[in-house]
C-alpha cells in the first residue's frame, strides 16, 4: 500500500504522509519519498507543501522495523530517507512543512530539511533518539544545531524533551504558529502565495544559500553575479522592472508584479 501521496495538479505541489499511527517512516515509505521527490524535481510546480494525514505530521522512523536486523543491511534501508531529504533540500522551488501534532525524529528533520515550517498551536517536536541509544540519523543534531545554536540543541537531542511549537518558534525553528482550526488553510494559502512567486530568483536564491552552506560565505558571493545576472534575462524581471519604472516616473505606487515563471 502507499504511504505517501503526491499530488502535482497546478503550480504546489503537495506531498503528503499517510501511514496510520502517527505517520511513521517505514522502509517501504522511504522510497516513496525519495522517489516522489525526484518526481516534484521534474514537474511543473513552484512550490512544495509536505503535509500528514491524520492528528500528526510524523513520529519520525518505524522502529519496529529495526530490532535484529545487521546494521550492514539496516544501514542501506534507512540511508534511502537521508538521500530523499538531500534531494529535498536541492530542490530550486520553496518548501513547505506544515507541522501538526507529533514531530519527531526523522520527521523533524524532514521539516527542517524544508525552507519553511508552518506549526499548527498543537504541534510538538522532539528528538527521541537517544532514549533507544541511538543518534538522529538523517542529521538532525546539526540541522538543529545550525538554527538554535550547540547549548540548545545538546538539550533536545540529549533529554529527547518535546518543545511546543510556539518555544520552537521562539528558537527560529518555527517560521509561524498559527491556530488548528486555521492550520489547513493558512498551509495553503502560503504555499499558493510562494507559487505565484518569481520561481527563478527563488531559484537562484536557494542556489547560494546551498553554495554558502557546502562552501562558505566567500564562495557564494565569488558567484552571485554569475546567478543573479541572468535573472535580468527573464521575461518575469524584463516585464516587473518595466512595469516599475513606469510607475516611478508616473509618481504611482509600485504596482504588483505577476510572475510566470518564465
Amino acid at each position: 500500500m502507499p504511504f505517501t501521496h503526491l499530488d502535482i495538479g497546478g503550480p504546489v505541489a503537495t506531498l503528503s504522509l499517510d501511514h496510520a499511527g502517527g505517520n511513521r517512516i517505514s522502509f517501504d515509505m522511504r522510497v516513496e519519498l525519495r522517489e516522489a521527490v525526484q518526481q516534484i524535481e521534474k514537474s511543473p510546480a513552484r512550490a512544495l507543501l509536505i503535509r500528514g494525514e491524520g492528528g500528526d505530521f510524523c513520529f519520525g522512523g518505524d522502529v519496529r522495523d529495526w530490532p535484529g536486523t545487521p546494521a550492514e543491511i539496516l544501514r542501506p534501508k534507512i540511508q534511502v530517507l537521508a538521500e530523499a531529504l538531500d534531494h529535498l533540500e536541492r530542490l530550486p522551488i520553496p518548501t513547505i512543512a506544515a507541522v501538526q501534532g507529533g514531530c519527531m525524529g526523522g520527521g523533524f528533520e524532514l521539516a527542517l530539511s524544508c525552507d519553511l515550517i508552518l506549526a499548527a498551536r498543537s504541534a510538538r517536536f522532539a528528538f527521541p533518539e537517544a532514549r533507544v541509544g541511538i543518534v538522529t540519523l538523517q542529521g538532525g543534531m546539526m540541522q538543529i544545531a545550525e538554527r538554535v545554536g550547540s547549548a540548545k540543541a545538546a538539550e533536545m537531542v540529549f533529554l529527547s524533551e518535546p518543545a511546543s511549537a510556539e518555544q520552537m518558534r521562539h528558537w527560529n525553528v518555527v517560521n509561524w504558529v498559527v491556530d488548528d482550526a486555521e492550520f489547513e488553510s493558512q498551509a495553503a494559502a502560503l504555499a499558493a502565495r510562494l507559487a505565484e512567486g518569481p520561481t527563478k530568483a527563488f531559484a537562484a536564491t536557494k542556489a547560494l544559500w546551498r553554495m554558502q552552506a557546502e562552501q562558505g560565505v566567500k564562495a557564494a558571493k565569488a558567484k552571485l553575479y554569475d546567478v543573479s545576472m541572468p535573472l535580468f534575462e527573464t521575461e518575469d524581471a524584463r516585464t516587473a522592472l518595466r512595469n516599475a519604472a513606469e510607475a516611478i516616473n508616473a509618481a504611482k505606487p509600485l504596482p504588483t508584479a505577476i510572475f510566470a515563471g518564465k
